[in-house]
């Protein structure tokens, strides 16, 4: 069901952005803007993929948070609900932890040598 309503988004998304990139006079714009080199765009989609994690991590803590006010004391659900907020909290480290190493090692890749 995902993947339908994930595709069927990306079908209609598809025209209207190419005809919002078209300026009356003829030329596209660059939704990136002015980037001097790939490190800058390897931040910029470091980042922005970062914001979607975040906001992922939040959705799960909230996720986890009413599974726990809505247990009513079942174990089974007390435990469903602290697992949640245990994953979310283990995603947010891998993802920051992955930047990290990531960031480390494009910044040794990418910087000349003199």
């Amino acid at each position: 069901m995902f993947k339908k309503l994930f595709f069927t988004m990306l079908g209609l998304l598809a025209p209207l952005s190419s005809a919002l990139a078209a300026e009356p006079g003829g030329a596209s714009l660059n939704p990136l803007g002015n980037i001097p080199g790939p490190q800058e765009l390897y931040g910029r989609l470091l980042r922005f993929l970062l914001g979607f994690v975040g906001v992922g991590a939040l959705v799960f803590f909230i996720i986890g948070g009413i599974i726990l006010l809505m247990s009513q004391g079942n174990p089974e659900k007390v435990k469903t609900g602290k697992d949640t907020l245990v994953w979310a909290i283990i995603g947010l480290f891998v993802a920051f932890t992955s930047y990290i190493i990531l960031r480390f090692v494009l910044e040794i890749i990418i910087t000349p040598t003199s």
